[in-house]
């Protein structure tokens, strides 16, 4: 039965649906509260809610960037069940079954890039990272260096945290900058426009300053259970030089 609304038909609009039930029955599961756990549940949200004001749209150029909102809204999630894995929040099964929803929602939303003219169409789209280490790499962003390393700096500060010296206001703040860096990576480098990706990678490095100085902070406060954060500061200087290079060479073009 028709609901009255075109968006409705859409295939993408109902995988995008399927999506944010999944994620709900699954939300249930998580037990810690972090940062990534807002962005994800805000992330699914918006997808839907972009493609539904995409197919409004009239105008081509309104319409698309809609649909690119929703395209990054995708690999956002994405990125958010990679933290979510690492921080021991989802099991890998899970992450495994999000990421084959979120890729084919992302072939789906690409296809729906393409046919989009004078009238809103869908076309069917492949989207396939390949693979890599052995494993299967579900979308683009986890191939970049940078990405993996943002990843592992994640990683580190769960550790720092759960070592149970760490106020809990500084932890909030490392858990926010650590999951910021990684999820501008992973939208920006999904950004059509060579403008909004280096508008993504400023964030992811702005995160990440964030980050260091906060260390530095955390260094300074500390007077008993002392923890040498060079390690931290490391993964940040890597992180952040990667993230330059990355900028200027996309400026170059």
């Amino acid at each position: 039965m028709r609901s009255g609304f075109d968006h409705d038909e859409l295939r993408v609009y109902q995988r995008a649906i399927a999506f944010v039930a999944w994620l709900e029955e699954k939300a249930s599961g998580i037990a810690s509260k972090v940062s990534a756990c807002d962005h994800l549940t805000r992330a699914s949200a918006g997808v839907p809610v972009n493609i539904a004001q995409a197919s409004g749209k009239r105008s081509v150029n309104e319409r698309r960037q809609f649909i690119d909102t929703a395209y990054g809204s995708s690999l956002e999630c994405a990125a958010c069940l990679d933290v979510l894995n690492i921080l021991e929040c989802l099991p890998p099964s899970s992450v495994h079954d999000g990421k084959s929803h979120l890729s084919a929602l992302v072939a789906m939303l690409i296809g729906f890039r393409k046919a989009t003219g004078r009238e809103v169409r869908e076309e069917r789209a492949e989207y396939a990272a390949g693979r890599s280490e052995g494993s299967r790499t579900w979308f683009d962003h986890e191939r970049l260096d940078v990405y993996r390393k943002a990843l592992e700096f994640v990683a580190w500060c769960s550790q720092l945290r759960h070592s149970g010296h760490v106020a809990r206001s500084t932890a909030t703040t490392l858990d926010k900058a650590s999951t910021g860096v990684v999820l501008n990576i992973a939208e920006g480098n999904g950004k059509f426009s060579m403008k909004d990706r280096c508008r993504f990678i400023g964030h992811a490095r702005t995160a990440a300053l964030q980050a260091a100085a906060t260390l530095d902070v955390l260094a300074v406060r500390q007077t008993k259970g002392k923890h040498d954060v060079t390690e931290g500061k490391r993964y940040l200087a890597d992180i952040v030089r990667m993230l330059v290079a990355w900028e200027r060479k996309l400026e170059d073009r």
